[in-house]
């Protein structure tokens, strides 16, 4: 079949029109070009010849009154059809819930992302390419990686407590992977350490708050995250990333990394073992993109029960490569203190394993971050040409990273590299390689737990124990009960001074 047939009106990009806001999201990540419909008229229509509407908003009769007969009209609500639940709600959905993984023999659990949404994206963007090819059309997107990438590798480091002694250990066994760390820092423990800060200055250093918690409140999340700012950059390390204590991420906290101009957080409460995206706000998507991680750490298992860092290296190594057989970014973490500096184990099986890896980009998070975010920019066509031939013409070209295009049929991948701001491909002269994503890893169920008073109340108060007293607020009720409650705690063992 000529993917092209019937209609000289470009092939991508797509064209959304009342459609829900996580379509974008995981066209976004995908990288299939888009364009919004803001007002249906004529004009607006002839920017591409797929027409992606939502059956829920706009009726049949003015589908067909408005396009033409070389357009396609492909009404994404029948691709909610196969699940039980909206999948796009579902793919902005920003609640946490406790999760368990089975590893070994142990159940480790952590609180993440209520949704694994990664899988909800490959159904839709499934479903979505077998229409789009069913009605002649062709899946173009960019590729995932630079060019000739296949996968990326990052060990994200969270320094949380102030041990020194143990963070120099770590910084021996992290030696064949510095290349592709990324540090994130809790001031309140190593802002008063000079020579763990001048190390950090060497490597890929970001914020992890002053203390380390995160709050509902913003105006509490943006005094803890200016100080940790201030910290890091009087030390010339002026952070661009952040990642959120405990994973925990809410929109008081977006606020505040917006208004730092953060390029980017990572933050598992809110997406895990997912390509990159930017989290919908409920009017608007945020502008700090979020990087997903694989949310298990060595913690999960001491906690568990374990008594050694073997059975962390072999999953940690398990996950990387499972990552890097389904070509998708393989980031996990891990802390230092009291945990990898006494497990060198850890590293030392991640860097043997990436060591012979020549297409798997070893990279920092925020490296990562900066290239997701110029790929996320390309303004780009897809347009038809006679003798099973096509066009791509971007917008706007820039060759500050290597990027290639991937044509997609079925479960076959072929992969060009973009040389210019147009370029011509004959189908004919495509290499296909077969490639599936496997689901190698054990994956999470939902912990159920009975939500108690006690626990109602301290979400209530927003409780926590680590912020130092005379830090808390008390401008409202919740926090004066709070902050009464803590010194009732903290005053029979003298409090805490830091």
């Amino acid at each position: 079949m000529n993917p092209f047939n019937h209609s000289n009106l470009p092939s991508l990009p797509l064209l959304l029109w009342e459609t829900p806001p996580g379509l974008d999201l995981i066209l976004a990540q995908e990288g299939i070009p888009c364009s919004r419909v803001q007002a249906a008229h004529s004009l607006a229509f002839q920017r591409g010849r797929f027409v992606l509407y939502d059956g829920r908003r706009i009726s049949g009769a003015r589908v067909r009154a408005t396009l033409t007969p070389d357009h396609v009209a492909l009404d994404i609500d029948l691709l909610r059809q196969e699940d039980r639940r909206d999948p796009f709600q579902a793919l902005v959905d920003t609640r946490a819930a406790h999760q368990s993984w089975q590893v070994t023999g142990l159940t480790l659990t952590e609180r993440a992302g209520r949704i694994a949404k990664a899988g909800i994206r490959r159904r839709i963007v499934q479903r979505l390419r077998h229409a789009v090819g069913q009605a002649g059309g062709l899946w173009v997107r960019l590729g995932a990686f630079p060019f000739p990438f296949r996968s990326a590798f990052n060990f994200r480091v969270d320094l949380d407590e102030s041990v020194p002694d143990d963070y120099a250990r770590f910084a021996r066994a992290r030696r064949p992977l510095e290349d592709c760390t990324t540090h994130f820092v809790s001031t309140r423990a190593y802002g008063e350490h000079p020579a763990v800060l001048s190390d950090l200055l060497r490597y890929d250093s970001q914020s992890h708050g002053h203390h380390h918690v995160i709050y509902r409140d913003p105006d509490a999340n943006r005094r803890n995250l200016r100080r940790a700012h201030r910290t890091l950059a009087d030390c010339g390390m002026p952070p661009v990333g952040f990642a959120a204590p405990h994973g925990r991420w809410n929109a008081g906290l977006d606020e505040v990394l917006e208004e730092l101009g953060y390029l980017y957080s990572s933050d598992f409460q809110l997406g895990f073992d997912d390509l990159p995206f930017f989290p919908w706000l409920g009017d608007r998507f945020s502008t700090v993109l979020q990087v997903p991680i694989h949310p298990v750490c060595e913690g999960l298992f001491i906690e568990a029960g374990a008594d050694n860092g073997r059975a962390v290296a072999q999953y940690l190594a398990r996950v990387v490569r499972s990552k890097i057989n389904a070509c998708e970014p393989a980031f996990v973490y891990g802390h230092p203190e009291r945990r990898l500096a006494r497990f060198p184990e850890v590293l030392a099986e991640l860097a043997a394993l990436i060591a012979n890896e020549p297409y798997v980009w070893r990279t920092t998070l925020t490296g990562f971050a900066q290239w997701w975010r110029w790929r996320a920019e390309r303004r780009w066509s897809v347009l038809p040409k006679p003798e099973g031939r096509f066009e791509i013409q971007f917008d706007d070209w820039s060759a500050e990273f290597p990027l290639a295009i991937e044509i997609v049929r079925g479960h076959h991948v072929a992969t060009v590299p973009v040389t210019g701001p147009r370029m011509v491909v004959h189908l004919a002269d495509l290499a296909y390689e077969r490639r599936e994503v496997r689901a190698d890893l054990p994956a999470p169920t939902l912990a159920r737990r009975t939500p108690s008073f006690k626990t109602a109340v301290r979400t209530a108060l927003d409780w926590e124990t680590v912020t130092p007293l005379a830090d808390l607020p008390s401008s409202t009720l919740t926090d004066r009960v709070k902050k009464g409650l803590r010194w009732w705690r903290d005053e029979p063992n003298g409090g805490d001074a830091r």
